[in-house]
């Protein structure tokens, strides 16, 4: 199975900041992938940082001990952060597309991960080639 480097979609926004000089300037802003039911994923903008709880590819779920106070929503299902880079796989990949919340241009193949430390492009000696 081979293994993909997912970028989430962006938006292009104006203005930059709020004063007469970046009123003209346009920021890219990523926007969330969000799997909202198994295998069915939509993009998602301005989301609450506690819909991310549960969410499988990321970090445990702070309140597990206590789902009454902050239950999980995502549990089970995947949330890509919009902004950063995911590893995904072949059925992760297909299933975004699929869905529509990206295209093949978002995913590149991950890189070699033969080599480890002490190999590279960092020169020669204890870290490089």
């Amino acid at each position: 199975m081979a293994c993909w480097i997912f970028t989430t979609p962006t938006v292009s926004e104006a203005p930059f900041a709020w004063n007469a000089l970046m009123e003209r300037f346009r920021i890219d802003r990523g926007v969330s992938v969000v799997e909202v039911s198994p295998h069915v994923y939509e993009q998602v903008r301005f989301d609450a940082y506690t819909n991310e709880l549960g969410a499988v590819n990321l970090g445990p779920n702070p309140n597990a001990d206590d789902p009454d106070f902050y239950p999980a929503p995502r549990t089970g299902l995947h949330y890509f952060r919009g902004g950063y880079e995911w590893r995904v796989d072949d059925q992760v990949r297909s299933d975004i597309i699929a869905s529509g919340a990206a295209d093949a241009s978002n995913f590149v193949l991950c890189p070699d991960q033969s080599f480890g430390y002490g190999e590279g492009g960092y020169g020669d000696g204890e870290y490089g080639g």
